[in-house]
């Protein structure tokens, strides 16, 4: 457990993570978290459908995380409901990723994202090299990233329909 301006975040994992919150918990605060990162004026029909993919998709890949040895769910809770959650997935033993990192907007600045953020660094191991994508436009969560020793590497490749950089860690850095 964490402090969060005065406010406990729980950290829960896994299966006892799922236990706590519903399917649409996850996408209702999915569908939050993508409207206040992703959005922008001038989307065009392809990335509004593909924002609204992550959203539809997000319940069932937080199942397949907590049930996949190689990947981490963390669910951060503040007064029991749902303020977060990150996958972290080990695809080799040189390939380490934040895969996913949702915080609820009414959560931001607030530690949610530092408890959830530590936790999956950790368990990927901060002596490896990690790596995540991040929204190009997402100044907020690019600079957060930074605080974390990620810096941006260059463009996903190939790209998708909304543009995205690909941040790198390395390996060593302690952990702040």
């Amino acid at each position: 457990m964490t402090e969060g301006r005065n406010r406990k975040v729980e950290l829960h994992f896994d299966a006892d993570a799922l236990g706590r919150c519903s399917a649409d918990d996850i996408a209702a605060l999915t569908d939050a978290a993508t409207q206040s990162t992703y959005y922008r004026d001038g989307l065009t029909p392809e990335q509004l459908a593909a924002i609204r993919r992550i959203v539809d998709i997000s319940a069932e890949t937080c199942t397949k995380a907590a049930e996949n040895q190689h990947q981490l769910l963390v669910g951060a809770f503040i007064d029991d409901k749902l303020g977060g959650f990150l996958i972290s997935t080990c695809h080799a033993a040189d390939n380490r990723e934040i895969d996913w990192m949702m915080v609820h907007p009414s959560h931001h600045g607030l530690g949610v994202g530092a408890a959830l953020m530590r936790t999956g660094i950790e368990w990927l191991d901060p002596s490896q090299p990690q790596w995540l994508n991040v929204v190009a436009h997402n100044d907020r969560a690019i600079n957060f990233y930074r605080k974390y020793g990620f810096e941006i590497d260059g463009p996903l490749t190939p790209p998708k329909a909304i543009d995205q950089w690909i941040m790198r860690r390395p390996g060593g850095l302690p952990l702040s």
